[in-house]
């Protein structure tokens, strides 16, 4: 296989996803980034899942030391995640255009390939990539402000006037620390890449950036290849303290457990509160709540207004109303309301969460491959 052909493998993964505009310019940046015997390797790797070192070794049949030499290069550029399983094996898999975008924007050299990925980057947050998100699970779902949910003295950070709801209602799942202290074995912290991306083509904001939390495997990886630092459970909630004094929204992956990733997004950088803004419904899930608004209660302070990251609430003949279908269910806008004139409810209707973090990969893949056929049957 010609260099060629191993960057055309990586850019063909990338686009199961969906078809990139600008193809020709990534394989370039793409090129100044790795090298083609490097992504030979990662053409041995699965398309979803990981293989050992051991199972590798013997598929590739590179030398041992070389193996591990090619393998530290494509982790140490975001081309593939590396990390032990629970059973302490070195284990490998591919990262998705996303996964390794990120983590170059992450970089502090300044260099042609970091401005490029940065660019595509923050097109990805305008919504002018092209045909990605194929799927219809969103990848992420918003995590409440935790004090509007259940009473939490460690993650309360302003005295809010409301009633919170009874604690049975909040499972485990829409709660932050219980989230935390469940897949948090190993945590990190990372500059947000998309205010990182943002930053680096002039459009940013004064949002903090180090405010994204990394668990476990995907921890792993980026502590060890310095996109990443090793913190603790206190020092976790300190920062998610100030990102809720803040108004930044808390994401997590989209599942009930072994999470990975816990993002804190502000509305004017966030890839996936821009994607909710614009209509999206494949990338960022609202929480299972809802704010729920007693008029009586309102002064019009138009608090809410500028705390809302989707625009949700509105004056309407001199009255303050509420969009409930654009809610995303953050509760930031009761963490600030002097009066207490709203609280955070069940919906109605939740939609059914995967369970752990590999299911919902599974169906995530099961509806990357229905597009791809019918893209091949239909020619869409």
């Amino acid at each position: 296989m010609s260099k060629k052909d191993f960057y055309d493998v990586v850019l063909d993964f990338y686009e199961l996803t969906g078809k990139m505009k600008n193809r020709d310019e990534f394989k370039k940046a793409l090129q100044l980034t790795i090298a083609a015997e490097d992504l030979e390797v990662f053409s041995m790797l699965p398309l979803s899942g990981n293989i050992s070192f051991t199972k590798l070794l013997k598929k590739s049949k590179i030398p041992l030391a070389e193996l591990r030499t090619r393998l530290k290069r494509l982790a140490r550029e975001a081309l593939i995640m590396a990390y032990k399983t629970k059973d302490g094996l070195d284990a490998y898999e591919r990262g998705n255009p996303v996964f390794m975008t990120e983590q170059q924007v992450r970089k502090k050299e300044d260099t042609p390939q970091r401005a490029f990925f940065a660019g595509f980057f923050n097109t990805l947050i305008e919504g002018e990539l092209g045909d990605a998100m194929v799927t219809k699970t969103p990848y992420y779902r918003v995590l409440p402000a935790e004090p509007t949910i259940i009473k939490s003295s460690e993650l309360r950070t302003i005295d809010i006037n409301v009633e919170v709801p009874n604690p049975s209602g909040a499972l485990p799942i829409d709660i932050i620390t219980e989230m935390i202290k469940k897949d948090g074995a190993l945590i990190g912290v990372a500059d947000c890449f998309c205010r990182k991306a943002r930053r680096l083509v002039g459009k940013g904001c004064d949002y903090p950036l180090e405010t994204c939390f990394v668990f476990n495997e995907l921890a792993q990886t980026l502590i060890e290849n310095g996109f990443a630092r090793k913190i603790d459970y206190d020092e976790t909630i300190e920062i998610l303290k100030n990102c809720e004094s803040l108004g930044l929204v808390h994401n997590v992956d989209n599942c009930g457990g072994q999470i990975r990733s816990l993002c804190n997004c502000c509305p004017c950088c966030c890839v996936l509160l821009a994607s909710v803004k614009r209509g999206e419904t494949n990338a960022d899930a609202p929480s299972r709540y809802v704010v729920d608004f007693d008029p009586e209660k309102c002064i019009n302070c138009e608090a809410c207004i500028s705390r809302c990251p989707v625009n949700a609430w509105s004056i309407v003949k001199e009255e303050m109303v509420v969009d409930v279908a654009r809610c995303i269910g953050c509760g930031l806008c009761v963490t600030t309301c002097p009066t207490g004139a709203g609280k955070m409810v069940l919906r109605e209707k939740t939609t059914k969460i995967p369970k752990t973090l590999p299911k919902l990969y599974k169906k995530l893949g099961q509806e990357i491959l229905f597009s791809l056929a019918k893209r091949k049957i239909f020619g869409e």
